[in-house]
């Protein structure tokens, strides 16, 4: 078995046709189009938040959640924005969407992405990054392609999957072989169409396919040694996962090296797992 089910042109027509997709609601439409104004204010994404109770909930307990550890308590949605940045609370609100998605249909699928996030956390302090919180982020949506091709392709998906366990390889080249791109770049193109960065949207479609040479290859190189770090300590992790190799250039461009790999697993297998509350 080795036929294309699908392929790259038809997939993509498809999901183009699905404005923001159906699992996003109303109001974070409302903070797409408001925080990618430059006349918005803090105040007027404050106000659109405000009005949906549930997210405003669900920021903030995201924010006081152990995922950040703030010194303080954060009690208004103004603290939240000005502490973790509009990127960021947007980020949020379509990941805490995405991960409510996740957990409900998906638990190990939840659990690595949850681990993937804490990972790259640890990966972009180590690392000296600025907006490590964003990266965190970026680690929660990085396998959003997934939670979209199990949405709108869910038999052909199947057949990737079939094939991964099969042939004891990862799954997105399994995903390539049969549906002509990986679920890394179909969740590039889902981030691109809700308006995120450029260096988001590349840290998200190319985890897989890491290149040192492109324009965002350092926030690329996170969340690929995350994912893949993920994966070798999440023992209860898919069956159908097989852990990817891993670019020694991406170490090197964080500062490790492949001598320090078996630090770095023993070091993340002693994480807390502290998942969100959704």
């Amino acid at each position: 078995m080795g036929k294309k089910v699908l392929d790259r042109a038809a997939l993509k027509k498809v999901l183009s046709q699905q404005r923001l997709h159906p699992s996003v609601p109303d109001i974070v439409v409302a903070i797409i189009n408001l925080t990618s104004s430059p006349s918005t204010s803090i105040n007027d994404l404050v106000r659109v938040i405000e009005r949906d109770q549930e997210l405003s909930t669900r920021i903030l307990q995201i924010s006081n959640s152990g995922f950040y550890s703030f010194k303080r308590k954060i009690t208004t949605i103004t603290d939240a924005v000005i502490l973790l940045g509009w990127n960021t609370v947007k980020m949020i609100s379509l990941g805490s969407t995405v991960l409510k998605r996740i957990s409900e249909k998906d638990s190990k699928l939840y659990g690595h992405c949850m681990r993937t996030a804490l990972i790259a956390r640890f990966l972009a302090i180590e690392a000296n990054f600025y907006k490590v919180e964003e990266i965190a982020v970026v680690g929660l949506l990085h396998d959003l392609g997934i939670i979209i091709l199990e949405l709108y392709f869910n038999e052909e998906f199947l057949i990737s999957k079939q094939y991964a366990l099969d042939n004891s390889v990862p799954i997105h080249i399994a995903e390539r072989k049969f549906l002509g791109v990986d679920h890394a770049e179909i969740g590039g193109w889902t981030l691109a169409e809700w308006q995120l960065p450029e260096n988001i949207i590349e840290s998200v479609a190319r985890h897989h396919s890491f290149d040192p040479d492109t324009y965002h290859a350092r926030k690329t190189a996170v969340i690929h040694v995350a994912d893949i770090l993920s994966m070798a300590v999440d023992f209860a992790g898919p069956s159908w996962e097989k852990v990817p190799e891993m670019a020694p250039s991406a170490l090197e461009m964080l500062g490790f090296h492949e001598a320090d790999l078996k630090d770095l697993i023993l070091t993340c297998m002693r994480m807390k797992f502290d998942p969100l509350i959704l």
